[in-house]
């Protein structure tokens, strides 16, 4: 007896970051009705459908609910869609910079965008004080970053505006855009890898081993 056809679709994959080829692994429907008063009785379907990536075998389930009566479709992803993941590096940060940097992306993924971005920010507050210290305000820790070779001049100007974006998003319900906020957590990643560059350095002078003095 020959195996049914799988049916495949293409839906954007979390671990590719891209759209794969997803096979349809099983697939349920739900009618529910209800009575909205001054309208009458309505009714709507949602469809669940479980995904699985062709390419690395991920899953993704998709709740899809249609309602005819007042025109109503709506499609959700579980886990939902992302455009970036955790840098690998993340694993080598002090355990303060892991967590707050875990809730970053955790607020990237459920497009929480203020609480990506004064998340982004407060990991600019830990760096600073862990790096040079209270010393005084914003500005003049930003320019010891540049002083002390963290930062270029370039990426301060856009760390500046992130700062005043998160502050913003914190205290004015300024709501950035995508491409905005991804500009920041760059930024602000470059910023947290220097510690891990740090002590990888460190390791790497100390296991090269040494040039011999010509006599």
């Amino acid at each position: 007896m020959n195996k049914p056809k799988a049916k495949l679709e293409w839906v954007h994959c979390n671990q590719c970051l891209r759209e794969t080829r997803n096979e349809v692994v099983a697939k349920r429907s739900v009618t529910v009705d209800d009575f909205i008063e001054d309208y009458g009785p309505i009714y709507w379907v949602s469809t669940y459908t479980m995904l699985e990536c062709r390419g690395c075998g991920s899953v993704t389930l998709r709740e899809r609910t249609v309602c005819e009566d007042v025109g109503a479709d709506d499609t959700k992803y579980y886990p939902p869609p992302v455009s970036r993941q955790l840098p690998r590096w993340h694993h080598d940060l002090p355990n303060g910079f892991q967590s707050l940097m875990a809730e970053v992306y955790a607020a990237l993924h459920a497009n929480s965008r203020r609480l990506a971005l004064m998340g982004s920010r407060a990991l600019v507050d830990l760096f600073m004080n862990e790096t040079i210290g209270d010393i005084g305000g914003f500005e003049r820790k930003l320019q010891k970053l540049v002083d002390d070779g963290y930062l270029s001049k370039t990426n301060k100007a856009v760390l500046e505006a992130a700062l005043e974006a998160g502050h913003a998003a914190a205290h004015r319900a300024h709501n950035p855009k995508i491409d905005d906020l991804n500009l920041v957590v760059d930024i602000v990643e470059n910023l947290v890898q220097t510690l891990v560059f740090k002590g990888k350095v460190e390791s790497l002078v100390k296991n090269t081993p040494k040039r011999s003095l010509k006599r």
